[in-house]
């Protein structure tokens, strides 16, 4: 076999493959991500301004970080407040 018919065997081999790559990105992945996008839409898309369940996890996590911090802070001004009451001779 000649250089010039390797050539065209590569040349066509090239142009099949990317012809079933473009028909088969078409045909297959296209509607397969319609049909993901489809069976992942929101229930409710206006619920909780747009915001996803993993949004609403993430803020629910900021807000228990928020109320531990408060409570430490609480438990720090009850300790002063019993302390200053101990020494100022109250119960």
């Amino acid at each position: 076999m000649r250089l010039s018919d390797w050539a065209a065997v590569v040349a066509i081999s090239a142009g099949t493959t990317t012809t079933l790559g473009v028909l088969g990105k078409w045909l297959i992945l296209n509607p397969l991500k319609a049909y993901v996008a489809q069976l992942t839409y929101p229930i409710q898309p206006n619920a909780n301004g747009g915001k996803s369940l993993p949004d609403v996890a993430v803020a629910v996590g900021r807000i228990e970080t928020k109320i531990d911090n408060m409570e430490a802070w609480l438990t720090k001004v009850d300790e002063r407040l019993i302390g200053h009451l101990s020494q100022h001779g109250g119960h």
